[in-house]
């Protein structure tokens, strides 16, 4: 299948470009460092993959070794998959947890057209293991991209099973601190965001926009509007890190623990240090790349819309990846919920106006939209019912379409616009002076740009870890006089940069546009009112500039 050059695919004659026209790399560099960070993460490397003639070219992504992702619970793919594993040696290990959730659909009070949004979507992990009646105990290694292929071959002629089985990847935030946010390594702090170097390397740096502690002389953000029983607040869900102790965010503005039947949406915490501290490692007791991400975002929807009541979904820790069947899970329980709060006034649940995400991954077929769904399937279903998905663009300077940002419509791309559902909302970066960063991501997906480098925000007031001053020294009067202390961030707030604080911003000026409405309309309850303002706020919305010609 030849390969449309405008959406930035490696197998197209041109050098991929962004929509000014500037060229930019389609492979991430840090997707061969995966594989050598996390273990059971492999890279999957077109040159050595199996292929079936008719499909798109494979490109590198990065996935899970050993497990595979399933949509649905149609019995014809159940057996399917079956049939090829054992064929190979091997048995499927179903995971209990999402095996359990799927029976929520059961249990929740939902009309059938509600019941069958849902089940269509709901995806669960299911491991592949050796199998037990091995005539040997030596085994040979699971190659799950060929099993995955295999199935595809067994289903062809059941065009809508084709979909229902993919490679599970993990997503990673995207902050700079070298490679994410830009922190040093990770936010930008070193692999995440942005962390040490030049060029994008300089964003990670403390001083050139790295996650660093700043003083804040100003006044915490003040509600525009007053509460009222008909003018809620606008309900923004903050998929990430976890919301750390701030006085920003305490229980008036951030609704923590969220739950749907009983079920948390999000994941406990790892551990006290890792969620007091922000450090996984009592040994060094450095903050990890992605600690305080949440927090970040938190802030800057404060900063944009003090208005708003944010639900903190702990997505994953502080290393800033997450197993997309964790994404998915999570994703999946927040549909649940809105579906439940626009079909169920009773419920008690507010329905979600809009879901932030600073996270993505590659997918290998990105020309197929088909094999890119289990993704997709509760986004759709969150935009259907009234949800606006805001997602940062990636801090790649690439042009390869990551997702989920890469399912906001745009001409020729996977997903089209339809006018019953909010779109996905892809956003890049702006440097102070109003430029891209360069590490921002860029494609036709990306429809708006907002500040992204160097913002201040809020950060865990508990943060103090290992690293030091450079400098202390007690004077003749006694007193003691230092350099910064890097990492002590008990002051409430740091600067950071990334793609990842792009997307709050936009979102906290949605959210603000729609408490606007709010306090001169009123609230709409259902879902086609929602779907309707929301699209109608988007296309309100200031986008990206259109590239200016050289002089």
């Amino acid at each position: 299948m030849q390969q449309d050059p405008d959406r930035g695919d490696d197998n197209s004659t041109e050098q991929p470009k962004s929509p000014s026209g500037q060229t930019l790399s389609p492979n991430p560099s840090f997707l061969q460092e995966l594989e050598h960070e996390f273990l059971n993460v492999k890279v999957l490397d077109p040159l050595t993959a199996y292929q079936v003639k008719g499909q798109p070219a494979v490109r590198p992504t990065a996935y899970v070794a050993n497990t595979l992702l399933v949509r649905g619970d149609n019995p014809a793919t159940r057996a399917a998959l079956e049939q090829v594993t054992a064929t190979a040696g091997f048995a499927l290990e179903w995971e209990k947890q999402g095996e359990a959730e799927l029976e929520l659909l059961t249990r929740a009070r939902l009309d059938d057209k509600a019941r069958q949004d849902l089940a269509e979507i709901w995806t669960r992990r299911v491991r592949v293991v050796p199998a037990d009646n091995a005539d040997t105990a030596i085994f040979k290694p699971i190659d799950i991209w060929r099993l995955l292929q295999a199935y595809r071959v067994s289903v062809q002629d059941q065009p809508d099973r084709l979909a229902d089985v993919g490679l599970e990847h993990p997503a990673t935030a995207s902050p700079i601190t070298q490679g994410h946010p830009i922190t040093q390594g990770h936010p930008i702090t070193q692999g995440h965001p942005i962390t040490q170097g030049h060029g994008i390397d300089a964003y990670a740096m403390p001083g050139g926009g790295g996650r660093q502690p700043v003083n804040w002389t100003g006044p915490e953000p003040t509600p525009k509007h007053a509460p009222a029983e008909d003018r809620p607040r606008p309900v923004v869900a903050v998929m990430d890190t976890g919301v750390g102790e701030h006085p920003w965010l305490d229980s008036d503005f951030v609704e923590r623990e969220p739950e749907v039947l009983g079920v948390p949406i999000g994941i406990p915490p790892a551990s006290r240090e890792n969620t007091v501290r922000g450090v996984a490692d009592d040994m060094i007791g450095e903050l990890e790349q992605d600690s305080g991400h949440g927090t970040f975002i938190a802030g800057l929807i404060r900063q944009a819309c003090p208005d708003a009541a944010l639900i903190d979904v702990r997505l994953y820790g502080n290393t800033g990846v997450v197993a997309e069947s964790s994404l998915l899970r999570s994703l999946q329980l927040l549909a649940l919920r809105q579906v439940l709060a626009r079909t169920q006034p009773g419920s008690g649940l507010r329905p979600l106006d809009i879901v932030v995400m600073s996270l993505g991954y590659y997918h290998e077929q990105p020309a197929d939209a088909m094999f890119d769904q289990l993704l997709h399937g509760p986004i759709s279903v969150l935009g259907r019912y009234g949800t606006a998905v805001v997602v940062s663009a990636g801090n790649d300077a690439s042009a390869r379409p990551i997702y989920p940002a890469a399912f906001a419509p745009y001409p020729k791309g996977a997903v089209s616009d339809r006018t019953d559902t909010v779109p996905v909302t892809a956003v890049g970066a702006l440097n102070p002076d109003s430029s891209v960063a360069l590490f921002s991501n860029d494609g036709n997906w990306v429809r708006f740009h907002r500040p992204g480098a160097a913002l201040i925000s809020t950060m865990p007031t508990t943060y103090d870890a290992s690293l030091q001053p450079s400098n202390v020294v007690r004077n003749k009067r006694g007193e003691w006089r230092s350099a910064l202390d890097p990492d002590d961030f008990t002051c409430g707030f740091g600067v950071w940069s990334g793609t990842s604080f792009a997307a709050p911003v936009f979102a906290g000026q949605l959210a603000a546009a729609l408490a606007d409405a709010y306090a001169t309309d009123g609230v709409d309850t259902g879902s086609d009112a929602s779907v309707k303002r929301l699209r109608g706020l988007l296309d309100d919305m200031p986008g990206r500039r259109e590239p200016q010609e050289e002089a």
